[in-house]
């Protein structure tokens, strides 16, 4: 019986539930150009950003594709930008038509179709369209998560900050005692201080040219039979470290996949929502959650 705001389960002998899988879905390009020319029928919104999420009704709370991850496609018409914004999810940025440029933590990243480059948490971004073509981008983003978290943040036309704090800059007293082991088995203790100002990897915007990264897949074409790997490379930001993402929350790769070649079944408890480089079904982007 629930009393103010909360009541005990009772799990006694209860036996772990193994999760309920969603089925896999596939969204056909005939649908995403259809939607693409629908957004570009519309009239330009205040704030610029003409965007549909590709949801999955089974995903739960955040309108994702799958439960962590929300992927949108999103449509500028020439000469057409949005506004800043900024929010605390991590994004990975796909164009799969036209091209443009996009301003991510004060770096300009100029693009084109195939290109990838990823957005950091909680950094002002906008994106422009100065070419004479559509400009079309899939992005992928971990709101879903966070908004099941109830912890997801936005925030509208950001004023951009004056000289920013250095990582290293620790304004808060030091501890005595710092950290210090207090077992022999690796076990530490860690003061107040070091907990509310740890050291920080900064996240930087990190550009992924197609063609350049075309170069390298080609190289992995000339494989033959013998090879059992998969053909991929990881659009790998160091920041991640040994978590190897892109962003501290997915990994994106580009896949090459040649004729008579089949990959070895496996599975991984990560979801992944890949999607066709559009003209080009052998290549593809695949990010995938951590």
């Amino acid at each position: 019986m629930e009393q103010n705001g909360y009541y005990f389960a009772d799990c006694t002998g209860v036996v772990g539930k193994q999760p309920e899988l969603m089925p896999a879905v596939t969204i056909p390009k005939e649908a995403i150009d259809a939607e693409i020319e629908r957004l570009a029928s519309l009239p330009a919104p205040a704030n610029g950003r003409r965007v549909s999420k590709i949801a999955n009704p089974l995903s739960g709370v955040g309108e994702g594709l799958a439960p962590g991850i929300e992927v949108s496609l999103s449509v500028l018409k020439p000469g057409e930008r949005t506004t800043a914004v900024r929010h605390n999810a991590s994004m990975v940025n796909f164009c799969i038509r036209g091209g443009g440029e996009s301003t991510v933590d004060g770096k300009v990243i100029q693009y084109g179709q195939y290109d990838v480059f990823n957005s950091p948490s909680w950094v002002i971004y906008e994106h422009r369209n100065p070419t004479s073509e559509l400009q079309v981008r899939l992005t992928y983003s971990n709101a879903p998560l966070l908004e099941k978290m109830k912890v997801y943040i936005v925030e509208e036309d950001p004023k951009p900050h004056g000289k920013k704090k250095t990582y290293d800059e620790h304004s808060s007293a030091e501890s005595p005692f710092g950290t210090f082991p207090i077992s022999d088995d690796g076990g530490f203790l860690m003061p107040y201080e070091k907990l509310i100002n740890p050291d920080v990897m900064k996240h930087s915007p990190h550009f992924f040219p197609w063609q350049r990264v075309k170069t390298e897949l080609d190289k992995l074409a000339s494989l033959g039979q013998s090879y059992r790997g998969r053909r991929l490379y990881l659009l790998y930001n160091p920041a991640t470290g040994r978590t190897q993402g892109t962003t501290s929350n997915f990994f994106a790769t580009m896949c090459l996949r040649p004729k008579k070649i089949v990959d070895r079944p496996h599975r991984h408890t990560g979801a992944a929502d890949p999607l066709p480089a559009y003209s080009r079904c052998e290549n593809r982007i695949s990010p995938r959650q951590i």
